[in-house]
């Protein structure tokens, strides 16, 4: 693993404690929240690295956010939508950082740093299109080896605890936490927004039944091959005990909601010994996005599994 360069971001925590201590002082009796952990004067840290991946002659552009000093970090990996990169949720991540983990958002494959201009098209394209589906699929393929990597690396740093890691991700990224839910052991805590449980559904856009058959044996035999391969409806076993969490709109035009549905229900007989490891929120009036209870829930759902280790005063 190597380290580009570091940037400092926390100025504007220093100064949001500055005001938070004015506030407290001209109001005693205002309560201090106890949610986060103290010390909040921390500044979080931007660290750029370039870290190695499935394939080692393309390291993966990454974003670390930590609070410097800290040790034994539990990590989230954070993996962001279709056309999106590293440098997007930033806040998001910097407020996870705070409260305590290592947060390391990274470029999925074919996007970022790591993309090549015109390979990455409009997600309407998806449909039983082959060259679409092949990026799409690609790139969580892809992603979700590196992930397994990137781990691997982790491991040389002297401030993070490698034994407790969750990953989280949005709409494409949340696909790739799917994987990584029934491929890497590792992993004990995932977070899926926004995301598609049912790849074969997702990549036709036709529920399960003659119309999807027609499309999947119209696509090329590599095509089919590659879906197949990370399928997570076919690998649902795999998944249980990691603490599952998903979180999808109703109104989604891209990914119906009974497949979410479905796979939730299907997958509860596995979670028998740990209901309390699975969880879906559905959002009824919300299309494809993200929205402030999804990830506040998602977060909180990170705090109860992977909780980091109280700072020392």
């Amino acid at each position: 693993m190597l380290t580009i360069n570091t940037q400092r971001c926390g100025g504007a925590l220093i100064l949001g404690s500055m005001i938070a201590a004015i506030v407290a002082a001209s109001w005693p009796g205002l309560a201090r929240s106890e949610e986060r952990p103290p010390r909040r004067d921390i500044p979080i840290e931007r660290e750029k690295l370039s870290l190695s991946g499935w394939d080692p002659d393309e390291p993966v552009p990454a974003y670390a956010y930590y609070k410097k000093g800290n040790r034994a970090m539990p990590v989230v990996i954070f993996m962001h939508g279709i056309r999106g990169s590293k440098g997007g949720d930033g806040q998001r991540l910097r407020d996870l950082a705070d409260r305590g983990y290592f947060v390391l958002a990274i470029d999925a494959y074919l996007h970022g740093e790591r993309k090549i201009p015109g390979m990455v098209r409009n997600l309407s394209d998806l449909g039983g299109e082959d060259y679409s589906i092949w990026v799409h699929q690609s790139s969580v393929s892809h992603t979700a080896r590196d992930v397994s990597k990137i781990i691997d690396a982790l491991s040389a740093r002297g401030d993070v605890d490698v034994s407790r890691i969750g990953v989280i991700g949005i709409s494409m990224g949340s696909s790739t936490c799917m994987v990584l839910a029934w491929r890497e052991p590792r992993i004990s805590v995932v977070v899926g927004l926004i995301g598609a449980v049912d790849f074969w559904s997702d990549m036709t856009k036709t529920t399960p039944g003659p119309e999807q058959d027609a499309k999947r044996k119209a696509l090329s035999p590599r095509v089919r091959q590659l879906v197949g391969s990370l399928n997570p409806r076919d690998r649902m076993p795999a998944i249980a005990p990691k603490a599952l969490f998903l979180a999808n709109g109703a109104r989604d035009k891209g990914i119906d909601i009974q497949t979410i549905k479905s796979f939730v229900k299907d997958l509860r007989p596995s979670y028998k010994s740990y209901p309390d490891k699975l969880k879906f929120l559905e959002e009824p009036a919300v299309g494809h996005s993200v929205t402030d209870r999804m990830w506040n829930e998602g977060t909180e759902w990170l705090l109860r599994h992977l909780p980091p280790a109280k700072p020392k005063e």
